[in-house]
């Protein structure tokens, strides 16, 4: 059998299109969001204040963190059961595709995994918690200035979190939503 020749192979410029896809946004945010590591001290703080019900402060400290400054991203827990993450302005380092100026969709995937996440704070009692799965339906492309994407827990069943995550436009048409499961328990 013969190894395949990718300079004559038609599907290589269809595989080399695919990865111009990731862009480095994407590549940034993911760097950041898992191989940054948080000092315990820091972690428990999180999980104090969300036991305690400490939202403002918690937001507060989410938003100071270095991980929603590069994804130029905020947090708003004024309902902790319908956590919000907002990104007030849609920079040309969140679009991706071909030349597209809609939004990559690696990022709306980040901040859907971000706004799923702060569903488990409610449940920092039972211990940490982290995403198990997440999958994100693009209804349509995200040709905005800014994004909104909004969660709601619809069930816990034992250790698992599940939760929807609308992700909206500048004129409140939801793009993308995205269905996950957090697993909740997780001990330091």
């Amino acid at each position: 059998m013969n190894a395949p020749d990718f300079t004559t192979n038609p599907w290589h410029g269809l595989w080399r299109g695919c990865l111009s896809f990731i862009s480095p946004a994407v590549v940034g945010a993911f760097f950041l969001f898992f191989l940054i590591a948080m000092n315990l001290t820091q972690l428990y703080k999180y999980r104090d204040y969300a036991v305690a019900g400490r939202w403002k402060d918690l937001e507060d400290l989410f938003n100071q963190s270095v991980q929603l400054q590069y994804l130029g991203a905020r947090v708003s827990l004024a309902n902790p059961e319908q956590p919000v993450v907002l990104v007030d302005e849609i920079k040309a380092v969140h679009q991706g595709g071909i030349g597209s100026d809609a939004v990559h969709g690696g990022f709306i995937a980040a901040v859907a995994d971000l706004a799923l996440g702060l569903l488990g704070l409610l449940h920092y009692k039972d211990g940490m918690t982290a995403t198990a799965q997440l999958t994100v339906h693009y209804l349509k492309p995200f040709r905005t200035s800014s994004l909104q994407a909004t969660a709601i827990t619809q069930k816990v069943v034992g250790n698992r979190v599940f939760g929807t995550v609308e992700l909206s436009n500048d004129k409140g048409e939801v793009c993308a939503i995205a269905y996950g499961a957090l697993a909740k328990g997780i001990s330091l």
